[in-house]
């Protein structure tokens, strides 16, 4: 007898086969059935962009097997390349496509926004599960290219929208549902701006990183000599590559009220920013975000739901205070306030209390105004009124990554798949455009009088032009401009394709 069969009484694959008791022991993809996975096999993951968002993506996805990872960086990236030894790098996706799309199961894109579509609908084409940065596209043509290919797909997807689903978030939303403030006629959302802005196109050509591909960075997008202003993180306000603050956080807001306010068709969009100035006079950012913005979304009357205004502010704008707001109160930073035909709710940007950020507990002894989900307006109609029970499934921030693993071996969707997660980028999307439509010049026909909008106007004036959008036919019904943005044309040697 080996050491194997040993006296003890262990019962071992040799004895079982002896005492003719083998079926018991089965692969266990047979105890799950056609294509069960154990929850303890590693997910294999490759990743494009990983220098920057991305290295906190693998971060989240730390336990199972990163085999390979792309960035045209190798500077920014080192610290990450360091971190996971055995897998390989690229600097070139194509090249790393090529060699490891055997190699892996999943893919993560956390490329500035301009190369998002392109490598979704690549690994998507690949049969690759995929995470994905917000906003999922550039263009709404895109959105809508990403969303119908996700749909298509059985493999699991997900939105890097990582405090979508958390209890905070859910609270707001299920404070919205139990209609205590009536049906809402106007969605107000305020933030911060985040990157430099209200900036004209360098003209200094600097030199990129060494061994960058900098014509690779552009992409699909029109070739800008390199500049540091673009490369580390500073595109997001640039048109050619990022999206502004609305496309950025929209996103992040959208989700917890989007589908169940009904919003994937607005009827049309209006946007105003600041105008910048320096000592030698207006700056013309025509092709930056300005350091201030105002976007209006108009809904018409839907279903259960009446005609809404959504409003979004950037830039240290907020909301007009709603009457009821007492006066020893103040707007906060940051948030989003629903008005509805009873009253009014204020919550955190990210969901939760307006006072308590991101689920956070009150200091012993310290009275919160308002409740989980948010403030209830005016205060002596609400002050008996409850948070409801906890009842839509929820994804905490720790789980966000791990969801989409879990779900992606399970074969199930996640959470926050990337189909969803295109119907906000449309809607922030159709801001973004809205913002780059004000700020290029048109001059007005010969003899036309004033007041005709668009962005004309006299010295230091101009005049915002109210965009009417035909959703079903993905066009503006009244400026050939505008439609020019919805679906740019890329740079045919980068229009890349698996």
């Amino acid at each position: 007898m080996s050491v194997n069969e040993s006296s003890k009484g262990a019962l071992t694959r040799r004895t079982a086969i002896a005492a003719g008791l083998a079926p018991l022991i089965v692969p266990r993809h047979v105890l799950g059935g056609a294509g069960y996975r154990a929850p303890s096999d590693k997910l294999t993951i490759a990743a494009v962009g990983v220098g920057g968002m991305g290295r906190n993506y693998l971060e989240g996805c730390k336990d199972e097997e990163i085999v390979a990872l792309c960035d045209l960086d190798f500077e920014f990236s080192a610290r990450v390349f360091k971190t996971y030894p055995k897998a390989r790098v690229y600097k070139d996706f194509r090249e790393m496509f090529d060699k490891e799309q055997k190699n892996f199961e999943a893919l993560i894109v956390a490329t500035p926004d301009h190369w998002h579509s392109h490598l979704v609908l690549a690994g998507l084409a690949m049969d690759k599960h995929v995470y994905c940065a917000k906003p999922i596209t550039h263009t709404i043509a895109e959105a809508r290219q990403v969303k119908a290919a996700c749909l298509a797909s059985k493999r699991t997807t997900k939105a890097s929208i990582q405090d979508s689903r958390t209890a905070y978030a859910r609270a707001s939303t299920e404070l919205l549902l139990t209609g205590a403030i009536g049906p809402v006629h106007e969605v107000h959302i305020w933030t911060g701006t985040y990157s430099p802005s209200g900036l004209a196109r360098p003209t200094e050509a600097q030199t990129p990183p060494a061994g960058m591909n900098w014509d690779e960075w552009c992409g699909p997008s029109p070739y800008r000599p390199y500049h540091k202003t673009y490369h580390y993180g500073n595109w997001r306000p640039w048109w050619d590559f990022g999206t502004g603050t609305i496309g950025d956080f929209g996103c992040h807001n959208l989700q917890m009220y989007h589908e169940e306010l009904e919003m994937a068709a607005p009827d049309w969009v209006v946007a105003e920013d600041c105008q910048a100035f320096s000592l030698e006079g207006p700056v013309n950012n025509t092709e930056c975000m300005s350091i201030a913005n105002l976007v209006q979304w108009h809904l018409p009357a839907r279903g259960k739901h009446p005609e809404l205004m959504v409003y979004f502010y950037d830039g240290g704008f907020t909301p007009f205070r709603p009457a009821s707001m007492p006066l020893d109160v103040p707007m906060p930073g940051s948030g989003f306030m629903f008005v509805g035909e009873k009253g009014a709710q204020i919550s955190a940007y990210y969901g939760g209390n307006p006072w308590m950020p991101f689920g956070r507990e009150p200091q012993p002894g310290t009275k919160v105004r308002g409740l989980p989900g948010g403030w209830l307006l005016p205060e002596s109609r609400f002050k008996d009124f409850k948070q409801p029970e906890p009842y839509l499934p929820r994804c905490e921030r720790p789980d966000h990554y791990t969801e989409w693993v879990r779900q992606a071996k399970a074969g199930k969707k996640s959470i926050t798949p990337i189909e969803f997660a295109c119907g906000l980028t449309e809607f922030a999307l159709l801001g973004t455009l809205a913002q780059r439509r004000y700020t290029t010049p048109v001059p007005p026909p010969p003899g036309a009088p004033a007041g005709r909008g668009g962005a004309g106007g006299g010295r230091g004036r101009r005049e915002a032009k109210v965009l009417a959008w035909d959703s079903k036919t993905m066009k503006f019904t009244n400026d050939d401009l505008a439609n020019t943005l919805v679906d740019t044309p890329y740079r045919k040697e980068w229009d890349f394709k698996v």
